[in-house]
């Protein structure tokens, strides 16, 4: 049996890095948080610091988890678990240092280290120091986009930074737990492997609002449609028993039912006799959605959601409520509960409509909102009902018209890859408010309106948010019509500051030019024309200097009157991959050109324009100017 637990220490991250040392040690796996995980952690940062200063709960503190650790020596600790989070925190230090030029206090050095592990050791201890690039280190190319990430967060929020520092450093809270000296390891990695499941806060939540509903029926109803919908992996009608699939959604399975009483109704046939339940018998024993037996005969695609069930149900929250809910999952309950609390209905009548609510968001969701299929492309497809024997099915597109739909695919998948990050996907919120209040009983939407929707948002985003120094909030863009700048600030288009979402945006303008068959003058058509078909959005996150900052045996691209940013220049930049970025970052654009001639997918369209021209370089300034002139007026249309 394994020792008690030595030690626990609270530890605020200031407290973590001014004493001792951390090792990771060779068998723990490579640093691996992406965009998504390192911009939630700013984002819970962030959230906490802001409530904190508005509600002036000076003892607040957020508390990121626990320090799993095997004491080496005097002040040398093995990190057994955590060393994720330990590693993020250094590089949000870095960031701050090196970018922000902000005081951490006592803290001097990053420390953290890596067993046999050099490149990732010697990276994370450039970036705390400043060290530029050099064409001699590589680098660990995921620590570096964590660092890209982070700097650009803070870039966004730059308002709020002082408070954020000051949180981070001071009220953010770890655990460090050390287990005895005689512990068996590999006994706590097999414990730490196999613990139980807990049961998640929409489970509960599940409870708590069944909980407000006095019979059998309704309880049981309730039930099949949660569950129907927790399941974000396929289309709702398949979550519900198969023969009373046209009870619920109509013969061609495309409606809801008009009230609580229809939608019990349409299930009571295949209701289970129940006693009536307490809160806590119901989170004893929650019924799983995973429980329910498939039709052998069903083929059901395989689809991968943009967004979690939890994140969805605060989308289907505000949407409903059209109030200013936070799109915060860790904060489920409570937000439920006030808004429970605030809502004109009584607490039955909120859980009974609340339900009719989900499922209609979550038919509008499977018809109108991008899902990637088998892994590899974007689709938007709705469920068609074929008439015979067996009742079968397909999938089909949205729109009758194939163009159309491919043009709603790629402004929506432009959308999602701009941000990965669930609290921040107020595009889909935007999607699901236009689509709930236009839909009629039937649920179908007009394509063309719906495109024209998506592209109005996307020029609210990018001149109310993204092209001005005094952004506007998602809430009042979304549910409001403020008034927006006339023009987009070009100051905001440089290496440092410029957002994912305007290279994407982009890409979207010149892929529906491109697509509509306009020619650009001064660029190869040829050249690009030939690409267009292999460009899909994807999940990019480094910005590339097409010409490099620090190139192989040539001399750089500097500040003058015709390039005022130098290589910096928005003209120069595009959003690719890190691992690209990171193998062909000092290449010169003839070598990164060659290298592309191989690849059958493209990522970036502006990136291939400037593939397209046959020269590019400091000695051919006035090209890259003209370039970059053009790219800002197709963004700016």
């Amino acid at each position: 049996m394994m020792s008690a637990i030595q030690e626990i220490n609270e530890l605020s991250v200031s407290e973590l890095f001014q004493h001792g040392h951390y090792t990771i040690p060779i068998y723990q796996r490579n640093y691996a948080w992406g965009e998504s995980e390192v911009e939630q952690l700013l984002q819970d940062v962030m959230d906490f610091a802001l409530n904190e200063h508005e509600h002036e709960q000076k003892s607040s503190s957020y508390y990121i988890g626990s320090l799993v650790t095997y004491q080496r020596d005097n002040d040398n600790f093995e990190i057994i678990d955590g060393q994720q989070r330990h590693t993020t925190l250094s590089i949000f230090l870095s960031v701050i240092k090196n970018e922000f030029d902000a005081d951490l206090g006592d803290i001097q050095r990053i420390n953290l280290g890596f067993d046999s592990r050099d490149k990732s050791d010697k990276t994370l201890r450039m970036l705390f120091n400043g060290t530029k690039r050099s064409n001699e280190l590589q680098e660990e190319y995921t620590i570096r986009a964590a660092y890209d990430v982070t700097q650009r967060y803070l870039k966004r929020e730059n308002a709020n930074l002082k408070l954020f520092i000051n949180y981070l450093l001071n009220k953010v809270k770890i655990l460090r737990v050390v287990v005895p000296a005689d512990t068996d390891l590999n006994h706590y990695f097999e414990i730490m492997n196999n613990r139980g499941e807990q049961l998640e806060k929409h489970e509960v939540l599940k409870a708590r609002l069944m909980s407000q509903l006095s019979d059998n029926t309704g309880r049981s109803a309730f039930a099949k449609v949660w569950d129907a919908c927790a399941d974000m992996e396929r289309y709702v009608q398949l979550g519900i028993p198969s023969d009373l699939r046209d009870k619920v959604f109509g013969s061609d399975w495309s409606s809801c039912p008009d009230g609580f009483n229809a939608l019990c109704s349409s299930l009571s046939s295949n209701s289970e006799v129940q006693r009536p339940q307490s809160l806590a018998a119901i989170i004893a024993k929650p019924q799983f959605h995973a429980s329910q037996k498939k039709n052998g005969n069903e083929s059901l695609g395989t689809f991968s959601s943009v967004i979690n069930f939890p994140n969805f149900l605060l989308h289907v929250l505000r949407v409903t409520a059209a109030k200013d809910i936070p799109l915060d999952d860790k904060r489920l309950l409570d937000i439920f509960s006030d808004e429970m609390l605030k809502s004109d209905r009584h607490a039955k009548e909120f859980a009974q409509q609340f339900i009719l609510d989900l499922l209609r968001c979550r038919m509008l969701f499977d018809r109108y909102i991008i899902k990637r299929e088998n892994d590899e492309d974007w689709s938007l497809k709705v469920l068609k009902l074929y008439e015979s024997k067996q009742r079968s099915f397909s999938y089909v597109n949205s729109t009758d018209d194939e163009g159309l739909n491919q043009k709603l695919v790629m402004i929506l998948s432009m959308f999602h890859v701009s941000f990965p990050t669930q609290a921040y996907k107020h595009w889909l919120n935007a999607a699901l408010y236009y689509l709930y209040h236009t839909t009629d009983a039937s649920l179908n939407v007009a394509g063309h309106n719906y495109l024209q929707f998506l592209e109005s948002l996307s020029n609210k985003f990018f001149y109310g948010r993204f092209g001005t120094t005094e952004p506007l909030g998602y809430f009042d863009l979304i549910y409001r019509n403020p008034t927006l700048p006339s023009s987009f600030s070009t100051e905001l288009l440089t290496y440092r500051n410029v957002q994912n979402f305007i290279f994407n945006r982009l890409d979207y303008q010149l892929w529906k030019r491109l697509n509509a068959g306009e020619r650009f003058a001064g660029v190869n058509m040829d050249y690009v024309m030939k690409r267009l078909k292999g460009f899909s959005f994807t999940f990019r996150s480094s910005v590339e200097h097409y010409y490099p900052q620090n190139p192989l045996n040539s001399r750089p691209i500097t500040e003058s009157i015709t390039l005022p940013k130098g290589v910096d220049t928005f003209g120069n930049l595009c959003l690719i991959s890190h691992s690209n970025n990171s193998r062909l970052s000092n290449y010169l654009p003839t070598a990164k050109k060659e290298h592309y001639e191989k690849s059958t997918t493209i990522e970036s369209l502006k990136q291939v324009f400037m593939m397209s021209y046959d020269n590019w370089g400091p000695e051919y300034l006035e090209l890259i100017a003209e370039h970059e002139q053009m790219m800002i007026r197709v963004l700016c249309d």
